[in-house]
């Protein structure tokens, strides 16, 4: 089974999993250099499973892919940003500017409305208990 870790904040921050347990976030987007050369998380194509870890190496959840494509970032609809649990488009710019600004600039890349990104949807399909 394939894995992927939701990031937080550190790695106490549970937010983004526990939206994915409440079934409201159902999206999850990548910029695309990451997520081809990320050695843990293997990338994904439509009827995948994929179990859910925190940065603790926990699992919590098992996914089901139900969507996987490639857009430019300045192409991101309501679709997009309500999946990702975002009231607005406008909310999920100003999230996701804040998280991948900086990491992409120290790798000498910028974020601009023409950076592919990979977008992942899924449907929640089991809850692991917390150990």
């Amino acid at each position: 089974m394939k894995k992927i870790i939701f990031w937080g904040k550190d790695e106490n921050d549970d937010r983004l999993i526990n939206e994915v347990i409440l079934r409201v976030k159902t999206v999850t987007c990548t910029p695309k250099v990451w997520y081809y050369d990320n050695p843990v998380e293997e990338p994904t194509v439509i009827g995948d499973l994929v179990a859910v870890f925190d940065r603790r190496g926990n699992q919590r959840c098992t996914i089901e892919i139900t969507e996987n494509y490639e857009i430019p970032y300045g192409s991101v609809d309501d679709r997009i940003a309500q999946g990702e649990n975002c009231l607005s488009v406008e909310e999920f710019y100003d999230g996701h500017n804040f998280c991948w600004e900086e990491p992409l600039r120290n790798e000498g890349l910028s974020l601009t409305n023409e950076t592919i990104i990979v977008v992942e949807h899924f449907k929640l399909l089991s809850i692991v208990e917390k150990q």
